[in-house]
């Protein structure tokens, strides 16, 4: 439940380490958003090159199904691809082998970092993200939600729009998401932090009323959310900012 359908199939993948040949410290994914979007984006690239090289990250980014490489159709040509459910189980799929890949490689480490990341349609399927338990070398996850699509959810869920709210929700108040995944047996994994940043002209109808709920919601006090004066949705220049308000986030915990 909650983590979607595999029918797996091959994405285009890109795995970048620390460019100064150290053994990453951690493991972050990141999943771009739609209408034209790939690993290569602008906003996918400042937050990846980021987490590489100054948080030491091994960085996973993959193309959606149907762009670039990818096999598989698109969410023009399949329902199940436009509401999400098949995006979600390929990021599941791709946390589990990436997961998997660097406990092979590093069988040493331990307290690992974990960062769960995603621009617009990605950060819908990022924030329903679960790390599978059983990988005991991964500290709890940091959430990196880049240009959620409030004003837009419901014509990217259609009827799971509800269910993509509430999976955020749960990530900061600790329940009351109903699909949770089983193996969790009803309880929120922890969480290390929840950063949702927006473009200032990405603002619509709706952003600062759920963005209140949100933050009504915050019990584990791990919240924060960041409006970025002139940046648009496809942020262009301002893309660097991305960057710098993340590694000021990250110097506060």
């Amino acid at each position: 439940m909650g983590q979607g359908p595999s029918h797996e199939v091959q994405l285009e993948t890109r795995v970048e380490n620390p460019k100064n040949g150290n053994d990453p410290r951690g493991l972050a994914l990141i999943a771009h958003g739609r209408a034209g979007g790939t690993f290569d984006g602008g906003a996918i690239r400042a937050l990846a090159e980021y987490l590489r090289d100054q948080r030491q990250l091994r960085v996973v980014t993959w193309n959606a199904r149907g762009v670039g490489q990818s096999e598989g159709g698109n969410e023009w040509t399949d329902f199940r691809i436009w509401v999400g459910d098949y995006s979600i189980g390929d990021y599941r799929r791709m946390l589990q082998e990436s997961m998997s890949r660097y406990v092979q490689d590093f069988p040493t480490a331990q307290n690992a970092q974990l960062f769960l990341c995603g621009y617009s349609a990605g950060a819908i399927f990022a924030g329903c993200m679960r790390p599978m338990p059983y990988f005991h070398q991964f500290a709890p996850a940091h959430y990196i939600l880049i240009s959620y699509p409030v004003d837009l959810i419901f014509f990217v869920g259609v009827h799971k729009t509800g269910s993509y709210y509430r999976a955020v929700e749960a990530l900061v108040q600790g329940y009351g998401w109903e699909e949770l995944p089983s193996e969790f047996q009803g309880k929120e994994p922890d969480v290390a932090g929840v950063f949702a940043i927006t473009g200032q002209q990405d603002t619509l109808m709706f952003h600062g009323l759920w963005s209140g709920i949100l933050a009504s919601k915050n019990a584990r006090n791990i919240l924060r959310q960041v409006i970025v004066e002139g940046a648009t949705h496809t942020w262009d220049e301002k893309a660097p900012r991305i960057a710098e308000e993340v590694d000021k986030w990250l110097s506060t915990l």
